[in-house]
């Protein structure tokens, strides 16, 4: 009797992690359908929900160590869903459409390089003990892609004078927005290759048994305060400020990487 009880709670912990990886497939699905029905700010939300049961979905089976190459699989099919597909279909019905078939084309290559970007970290999961002692991931993970995308979906809505949206905005991101509209296409194309780069973006690994550092936990606190104050805009500055801070330390290497050639290069010749 304690055997089978002991069987029915190890497949349920097993299976908790993928009721998550479940809900994250369900808001993708159904994301899409209201962007086809044109109910965008609905839409919107459903992939930033998406964003957060990944979250939970990962946090658990690391915490549990239940990590397996089936939940990974699983894992990525859902991200496909929710963070590739979902994100360009809800850009597309809103104004991507505009474009026509530059546009169809800059969208398709947002979904090949997000797909590869999965294969990529699904073929990176064999080697287990090399990738839990990293800090980083190469390349920008899709669910902070989404996130970007669906940032942009908020900005384009508050300034069209559309219901649906909170009236508290951080004004000066506001004034991007016509900027943002000229340059969407190409902003997509970035979003699209940076996803199959190798910069390094850090690695957000929360494991829900272990120590929170005060850094991190105040870090998470103010984000928080941040989206409850400013729930739309402020979506919008904390994406931003993750792709920009893998691009800058990118290039600061770069930058401390010629400088010390250059000194070699002196030092040599002395």
């Amino acid at each position: 009797m304690n055997l089978q009880i002991n069987k029915k709670a190890n497949t349920f912990v097993y299976l908790f992690p993928t009721f998550f990886t479940a809900a994250n497939m369900f808001c993708g699905l159904y994301s899409i359908l209201l962007s086809i029905k044109g109910n965008f700010i609905k839409a919107a939300w459903l992939i930033i929900f998406g964003i957060i049961f990944d979250g939970i979905d990962g946090a658990i089976a690391r915490s549990k160590k239940i990590e397996t190459l089936l939940g990974a699989e699983l894992d990525s099919l859902a991200d496909f869903i929710t963070f590739c597909i979902a994100p360009i279909i809800l850009l597309w019905q809103l104004i991507m459409y505009r474009f026509s078939i530059p546009g169809v084309v800059i969208c398709f290559l947002y979904v090949l390089s997000s797909a590869i970007r999965l294969a990529r970290f699904n073929v990176n999961i064999y080697n287990d003990e090399k990738n839990e002692r990293k800090t980083f991931i190469n390349g920008l993970p899709t669910p902070a892609s989404a996130g970007f995308i669906i940032s942009l979906v908020f900005l384009i809505w508050i300034t069209s004078n559309e219901p649906d949206v909170s009236k508290r905005h951080i004004t000066f991101i506001l004034t991007l927005v016509p900027w943002l509209l000229n340059v969407l296409p190409a902003i997509i194309l970035i979003l699209s290759i940076l996803m199959i780069t190798k910069i390094r973006y850090p690695k957000i690994n929360v494991k829900l048994t272990q120590k929170t550092s005060l850094r991190f936990f105040i870090l998470f606190v103010g984000i928080i305060l941040l989206i409850l104050a400013y729930p739309e805009t402020s979506i919008f500055l904390i994406f931003a400020a993750y792709i920009l801070w893998g691009l800058f330390e990118y290039l600061y290497k770069i930058y401390n990487f010629r400088k010390n050639k250059n000194y070699n290069a002196i030092r040599s010749k002395e």
